[in-house]
This record gives C-alpha cells, structure tokens and sequence, in this order.
C-alpha cells in the first residue's frame, strides 16, 4: 500500500490538500458573511434576541428563538428559516442546514428585509453545495438567485458577489474556463461596489476571503497564470484593507502569510522555483507561520515543491489542532487531514510514521464511518420529528389564521355597523339641519313677505285715512266759507259725504282694534242666545251686501237651522259673518283701478246659505268673483294679505274673521276644491234647537 502510494503523480498527491484549501477557503467566505451579519442592525425584539445568541455562539438557543418568534409572528419565515440553518450548519448539521436555507429560499420576497435574508440564504445554501462538489445544486441556486437579485437591484453587497464566485467555480470545474472567468469578475466588480458603497471593513473581509476561493479554484485546476492575476488582486484588497481605520492587525498577518503561501504554489506550478520559494519565505516570516494552523496551511507548497521531509513535520501538528478543535474523525475530516499526512510521510520516505498514520486512518474509519451513518440517521430522524412538529406547527398556524379571520371579521363587522350607524345618524342629522334650514328659509321668506305687506297695509292705511279725510276737510271749507248759501239738495248731498267719509274712518280703526284684539287670544265671553236667521239678517245688513248695485244676493236658510239657537256672543259672530259677507261683495266688484273700464259682462251673484251638520251650523257664503289659489287657501287668513293690490282694503278683514271665529268654537274654512269664485265655509257650534216664532 505504501510502494503504491508512492508511485501516485504529483497531482493526486496534492488532490486531497486542495480539496481541504477549497474547504478552509469555502468556510472562509461564510464566515467573513457572519463578520458581516454581526454589522446588520436588527429591528425586532426577536433579531435582537437572536443576535445575542449569535454573538455568543449559543446555536441551540438561536434554534429555539427562531421557532417562537416565528411561532408569534415577530420573525418572518423566511428569516427564521435562515437562522436555523445557520445555527445547524454550525452544529455541524448540514442536511438540515441545507433543508432550511431552501426553504428559506423558496418564500415569498416581498419587502427590503427579506430580499436581504433571501440573498443571505441563497449565498450561504450554493457554499455549501459548492463545498460538497455538488456543481449542478451549487448551479441551480445561485442563478435564480442572482436573476431575482439583479432585477431587485440588490447588487451591491458581498452575498450577490459570493452567488457569482460560486457560479464561476462550478463552471470551472465543468471546464468552462471563459464563463468562469466572466464570472469572477462580475464577482470581483461588485466586491469592489459594495466596499465604495459602504466603507465597512465586513465588507473587506468578506471580499478577501471571496477572492481566497477564486485564486484556490485555479489553482486547483492547475490554472496558475490565472491563479497568479487573482493573487495580485488579493494582494490590492489586502493593501486597502490594511489602509481601513479599523483593520486588524491578526487578520492582515493571517492573510498576508496565505497570499504568499498560495503565490509559492502558484510560481512553482508556472516553473519559477526561486520567486516561489522566495514567497514561501516571505509567508513564514509572519507571525501566521508560527502557528499550527499556519503550518498545516503551508503543506500546500511544500507538498507542491515536493518538499516532503518539511511538510511532513509541518503535519506533526496536525493531531494537536483536531483535538484543539474537537473535530470528529469523519469520513471528510479524515480526507481532508489525515491522508495529506499520510501522503507527506510516505513522500519523506518516514516509512514508520506513514504506517502509524495509516494505522490511524484505518482505525479511525471504522468509527467513522459508523458515526456518519449515526449522524445521518439522527439527522434524518430529526428532520422527521422537524416535519411532524411543523405539520403540528402548521395546523396551529391555521388555526390561528382562522381565529384571527373571525376576529378581523367581527371587528370589520363592528366598524361597518358602526360606519354605517354614524352615517344613518349623520344622515338624519343633515336632513334635520337641511329642513330646518329649509324652514328659517320659509321663516325668512314670510319674514320678508310680512315685512313688504306691512308696508304696503301701511301706505293702503293712508290711503284708506287719507280719502276720507280729504272729503271731510273740503266739505268742511265749504260749509264754514262766508257767505255760501247751499242748496237743500246740496246740502244733504254734503251730509251724506261727511256721514260716509265719517263711517269709514269709524270702521277702519274697529278693524284696527279688532286685528290688536285678535292677536291679543283674549277669550271671548259667549252668553248670548242668537237664531242663524237672526245672525245671518244683521251681517247681510252690516255688510251692506244685498244693496250692491253689481251683483245679485241670495239668503238660503235650511229648515233645521231655522229652529237652532246659537249660545254665543252675538257681537263677535255677527261681526265674523258681516266680514265675510263683505269680502264677497268686495272681490266680486271691479277693482277701483279698473271702474272707469266699461264693463259689459253679466251681473256677479253671491250667496249664503245657512245648513246644521253634526253639532255645528255652517254659513257657507259663495261668490262668482276673482276667486282664490288653492295654495293660498291658508296664507289668505294671514294678516295683511292681499292677493290683488289693485282691490281696496287693509287684507285684515279674513284675519279677524277667523280668530273671532275660532274664540267662539267655530272656524272658518276656504274650499279648496271650489273653483268658481270663492267659497267660504263658517261654521259655530250649538246645543239645543228652539223653535223661533
């Protein structure tokens, strides 16, 4: 086994030590996206609670804080998916690693917080499939990932710029030399934004380590022109890094001394022996070198130099540094570690040490390999109880979703009811406000109509007045003149003149005091024994209407009202009736802006007819005249109306009529329905029937 080791080519003997740099250097750019991550400020009670976990390294509380959060809904799925596969890639769990981050993945981007845990995601599920040398799942990843990132314009940041590494080290490893270069530098490019972008030395630290794994895949490839462009570029990033206010000290040594340990591999690959060692010399200067992480890293050029006594002295460390780490003896970590020392060993020609070391491998295989399939079965068991606990999870997330549908429902139910009580009410509010409105304008309107009617009831007053007394004072001068002698004729023409003229100032101040005595409501004192006849008789007297020289007068008395008798104030009804009575002969005249018209037309005719009904004796007087609206049928009564202003009068007359009217019992009406001329309706209550001899 030994002999035939020893006759293996260069290339597999350093096969196993560029799968570990790929490893170091894959695990390199995960973790400069955790120096990154710590720089992220987090927002929620649960980020919070979740980045001091991180901070301490205590993955299983990580665990457990994602699940309540996302249980309580402070932590999207998406993000907590992320924080469980990092804390079990760092329990060393990396099929539930893998299984959360494509779930992660898999949810829906919709806001600036989970586009960037999405990429967060993305970057760290293609590493570790890249880590597998699964090209194909590393290819299936990262480019959805860096479409849906690119049309986001989410570019600018180390997580895009690492999708795009990994992308260029499975295309050269498929041989696609060109698509791998376009992809690194695609990948470098946006490293370089992302530090102009934001002066964060995260940022440097994760563009070194992503320009670590670029130059390790050539020169796994054995592509050392290319490899040798990248370390220069490596060497630019460090300078600047090193130019950051906040550069560490350990961390540029560290890589100072990688850059020089891969510029050995790299020179002695292109043939210059000198400057590669030269290099190596250069790296083993730094403090790095001194140590046993440094020193198992220098195996790569000493195992590409064929220097094998040093490098197999440089492994004997190597046993120190796993316990140091606790790392298991798995199927990976034996090929990762142990078969380099092997190989180093038997290159040494220390036949003994390779025998003991492959001792050690042999040993630790068995127990290995039972402890994969013990991992691989508690994992997958885990995952098992995982999917049982999110089913649960699940149908408790449902259930939630239900209350919390009945809840929105109900609540949604109250608003509308009560959006639409205050609209009802507002609504009520608004029609109140809007007739009461209406109402001051109706108020106004008669406001302003009783307004314009006083006026012109005050000018019909002085001219009513004024008539008179001019008859008066002429007559007056005519009498008193010296030396007038008037004939008998003359003199009782003058007589009769002064008597009118007298009479109708007498009558207009009644109406006047009888319109004060009408608002005034005072009660009316109702002890008088009246017949209809006998009242009707006296109004046809007082109105002088069966004297009128323009119309024909008809009396109608029924036979049950001849035999009432009215108790009753005989002033007030007779009064009540004569107005009425007069009001037919007024509006059945021309008016006296039209009596010098000739007019031909027939003899006007009114009539009263008096009738009992039911208690009550009713007066109907009815006319041929100008008749009357019916939508005037209740604003005639009011005072001062008139709805002819070419007719005499004061437009009291129907006012006073009706109050005296209804302070005695009665009402008086107007027929609508009448419209030949006008037809008023007084009706008095009585309560015993006399007959009248």
């Amino acid at each position: 086994m030994i002999a035939r080791n020893m006759r293996q080519p260069r290339y597999r003997m350093t096969h196993h030590l560029g799968l570990m740099t790929l490893i170091i250097s894959v695990l390199l750019v995960l973790t400069a996206c955790n120096e990154q991550q710590q720089t992220d400020t987090l927002g929620t009670e649960g980020d919070s609670l979740i980045n001091a976990a991180y901070k301490m390294h205590d993955y299983e509380r990580i665990l457990s804080l994602a699940d309540l959060h996302q249980q309580t809904g402070s932590l999207s799925e998406l993000k907590a998916s992320y924080w469980r596969g990092y804390a079990y890639s760092r329990l060393r769990k990396m099929r539930m690693a893998e299984m959360e981050w494509k779930r992660a993945i898999a949810q829906p981007v919709d806001d600036a917080d989970a586009l960037k845990y999405y990429a967060k995601s993305a970057n760290r599920l293609a590493g570790l499939l890249n880590m597998k040398l699964d090209y194909e799942g590393t290819m299936r990843v990262a480019m959805p990932a860096i479409q849906l990132l690119k049309e986001r314009e989410y570019t600018m940041n180390t997580d895009y710029a690492n999708l795009q590494t990994f992308v260029g080290n499975c295309q050269l490893k498929l041989g696609n030399k060109q698509d791998a270069a376009n992809s690194y530098s695609l990948a470098y490019e946006c490293y370089l934004q992302a530090i102009e972008a934001d002066d964060n030395i995260a940022d440097y630290t994760s563009s070194i380590a992503g320009i670590i794994t670029i130059t390790d895949a050539y020169i796994q490839t054995n592509n050392y022109e290319e490899a040798n462009e990248w370390a220069d570029r490596f060497d630019s990033m460090l300078k600047r890094y090193r130019q950051h206010p906040q550069a560490d000290d350990a961390f540029y040594d560290k890589q100072w001394a990688r850059l020089n340990f891969y510029r050995g591999c790299i020179l002695e690959g292109l043939g210059r022996k000198d400057e590669a060692l030269q290099a190596y010399r250069v790296a083993n200067g730094t403090r790095y070198a001194k140590t046993a992480d440094g020193q198992i890293e220098a195996t790569n050029y000493l195992t590409a130099a064929r220097r094998w006594d040093e490098a197999a002295d440089k492994f004997s460390v190597l046993e120190q540094q796993l316990a140091r780490y606790d790392m298991k003896l798995t199927l990976d970590n034996i090929q990762t570690y142990l078969l380099p020392k092997y190989q180093a060993n038997v290159g040494a020609h220390r036949m003994d040490s390779a025998v003991a070391v492959g001792t050690w491998i042999c040993s630790a295989l068995d127990s290995a390999i039972v402890w994969e399939r013990r991992n691989s079965a508690q994992e997958l068991a885990t995952i098992y109880d995982l999917k049982q606990k999110e089913s649960e999870f699940m149908e408790q997330k449902a259930f939630l979703q239900h209350q919390r549908f009945l809840t929105i429902f109900f609540m949604l139910l109250l608003v509308i009811i009560g959006l639409g009580l205050f609209i009802f009410f507002r609504h009520r509010a608004a029609v109140r406000l809007e007739n009461a409105f209406r109402r001051l304008e109706v108020a106004n309107a008669r406001a302003e109509e009783s307004s314009h009617m006083k006026s012109n009831f005050i000018q019909q007053i002085s001219h009513e007045i004024r008539t008179p007394l001019n008859i008066l004072s002429g007559f007056t001068q005519v009498i008193t003149m010296p030396g007038e002698e008037l004939d008998d004729d003359t003199r009782a023409e003058v007589n009769r003149q002064i008597m009118e003229s007298t009479n109708r100032i007498t009558g207009l101040v009644n109406k006047m005091l009888e319109l004060s005595d009408a608002n005034s409501q005072t009660v009316i004192e109702r002890n008088d024994q009246l017949s209809p006849e006998q009242m009707a008789d006296e109004a046809v007297d007082a109105s002088g209407i069966a004297q009128a020289g323009h119309l024909t007068f008809d009396l109608q008395m029924s036979p049950e009202a001849k035999s009432i008798v009215l108790t009753t104030n005989h002033h007030a009804a007779v009064r009540a009736l004569s107005l009425l009575l007069d009001n037919a002969r007024k509006f059945t005249a021309p008016a006296e802006a039209r009596q010098h018209q000739e007019l031909t037309g027939p003899m006007k005719h009114a009539t009263l007819r008096v009738s009992a009904d039911n208690g009550q004796v009713l007066f109907t007087i009815e006319d041929d005249g100008i008749g009357i609206p019916p939508n005037e049928a209740d604003h005639i009564f009011e005072e001062f109306v008139q709805l002819d202003e070419y007719y005499d009068g004061t437009g009291i007359g129907l006012t006073v009529a009706r109050s005296l009217a209804r302070r005695l019992g009665g009402d008086i009406q107007l027929d609508a329905d009448f419209t030949a001329g006008a037809r008023f309706v007084l009706t008095l209550p009585y309560t015993s029937t006399t007959a009248q001899n």
